[in-house]
């Protein structure tokens, strides 16, 4: 066996592995808050660290995604980097993520007495808040990075981790977070006890924290186990815990509680888009819910980027440009690291302004961002072009099966951690929404957690909750005509 250093912000430990063992594993299993974007695949290059000791030789796949300085440095891939002896490892403090945990709901009817946790267990973030069910009042939260990060970015690469570890690996990292964060809040109150707590997340998420085989919702036909709207089988701090319903396969009980927190059925024509590692719309009209997901992937979150990062310090915010140059906002004001969403879509605006690009998309060569050191890439360009043109395509294809045209929609409502830090007008200038939308625009910063936070309150909504996502209709875009013509057609850089 062999001694592992790992050096971390928080202090340094010591653990053993056989020889031959990958890195990438070895922190996966001792550090839950490593991420690892691209599950190990050694595509995204985002698993850098520093490492000293007796390791095998990088191949060409690791010597392809570092440069010479970071190799010279004794930067790695752990991903690619093979124990041979003692080593000591270091990982960069990435400082922590902007998440949000703020929300607006309409006023409704508050019922519960005693306290409770409201929860939303996204893909990449996680937010818990402990609430006083009878005054409405937040009483402490707990933010962090899902700790199911170091299996991959996206909902597919969880499934296929579940699918190789077994589905009680990833279920036991999200369980145990969120008992360690209800925990963190009670000591900081010095509440003894809850009454309950509600917690959602999209489909896939809930099932892993149930402990259910995500994997049969990937392949078709697409099998859902439980629709949830039920009691889990876990408590979270000796209480119960109540799971929203979720209406498919990939439209989940976030959405719902989204919906709910949204006031989607007050009326009108509404529109709502929850933007973040997955992409989810939902059309309200005469009373109805139309619903569809598209696969937006992880670059408005920053992963998959070559600069990319999450809304960290460090992570440019916003660009601009000022007497013809572009500017840059860091999040903390601190040095550049990397670019996260928000940041990439201003820098996109401004490269089409500026003609670095043209409607199509194409880069002659990388792009500085201002003085930053960063660059955007031809690559770069590509993955949110894909993105986004899912998501107004996805929009767009909403609105023609209902025959509405964008400027009958009377509200037009973005959650989600991505939509809450967005430019509108970049994302409107780069094609990723209907122009016609600008004017009606509403942001309710993370709708899932405050549908969560409702149905906590007021668990008389909790049927009517259950019933919108039983009575929504689903639109499946891989099988839309409407949907591919319109994805092909918003690939161009162009308003619609």
């Amino acid at each position: 066996m062999c001694q592992i250093t790992i050096q971390t912000g928080e202090g340094t430990r010591t653990v053993t592995a056989g020889r031959g063992r990958l890195l990438g594993e070895v922190l996966r299993e001792n550090i839950p808050a490593f991420a690892m974007p691209c599950a190990g695949n050694h595509t995204c290059g985002k698993c850098k660290v520093k490492v000293t000791g007796a390791v095998a030789a990088p191949d060409e796949a690791e010597l392809r995604l570092l440069s010479e300085a970071e190799r010279a440095d004794g930067v790695r891939l752990a991903c690619g980097c093979r124990v041979e002896g003692g080593v000591t490892v270091t990982l960069r403090a990435e400082g922590t993520s902007k998440i949000v945990s703020w929300y607006e709901t309409p006023a409704f009817a508050r019922t519960g007495d005693g306290y409770g946790f409201a929860v939303d267990i996204g893909t990449t973030t996680v937010a818990l808040q402990l609430v006083d069910r009878a005054s409405g009042r937040v009483l402490a939260e707990r933010l962090a990075e899902n700790a199911q990060r170091g299996y991959g970015a996206d909902v597919i690469s969880r499934m296929e981790a579940c699918k190789e570890k077994g589905v009680s690996v990833l279920s036991g990292r999200i369980a145990n977070q969120l008992e360690t964060m209800a925990a963190e809040c009670l000591r900081e109150t010095g509440i003894p006890a809850v009454s309950e707590s509600v917690v959602t997340g999209n489909s896939t998420m809930l099932h892993i924290y149930e402990g259910l085989d995500p994997f049969p919702l990937s392949v078709s036909p697409f099998d859902v186990q439980s629709y949830f709207g039920c009691v889990s089988r876990r408590t979270l701090a000796g209480a119960p815990v109540y799971l929203p319903r979720c209406i498919s396969a990939y439209v989940g009980a976030d959405i719902v509680c989204a919906v709910l927190a949204a006031d989607l059925l007050s009326g009108g024509v509404q529109l709502l888009a929850d933007i973040g590692t997955n992409g989810e719309m939902v059309l309200a009209r005469n009373g109805n819910l139309l619903c569809c997901s598209t696969a937006a992937g992880p670059a408005f979150e920053g992963a998959g980027l070559s600069c990319g990062m999450p809304a960290a310090p460090g992570a440019v915010r916003a660009v601009k440009l000022e007497n013809g140059a572009a500017v840059y906002e860091t999040v903390g004001g601190q040095p550049a690291r990397g670019v996260c969403g928000s940041g990439i879509l201003d820098a996109l605006a401004v490269m089409l302004e500026t003609g670095a690009i043209d409607d199509s998309g194409y880069l002659e060569e990388d792009w500085p961002v201002g003085g930053s050191g960063l660059a955007i890439t031809q690559k770069d360009v590509r993955q949110i072009q894909l993105a986004k043109s899912a998501v107004c395509a996805g929009l767009l294809t909403l609105l023609e099966e209902e025959n509405t045209d964008a400027g009958e929609v009377r509200r037009f409502v973005i959650a989600g951690g991505f939509g809450s830090t967005m430019d509108f007008d970049s994302g409107k200038k780069i094609g990723l929404f209907p122009a016609a939308l600008r004017a009606r625009t509403a942001f309710i910063g993370n709708g899932a957690l405050g549908g969560a936070y409702m149905l906590l309150l007021n668990p008389a909504l909790r049927e009517e909750s259950e019933r919108m996502a039983r009575e929504a209709a689903e639109l499946p875009l891989s099988t839309s005509a409407g949907f591919m013509d319109a994805y092909v057609d918003c690939m161009s850089f162009l308003e619609f």
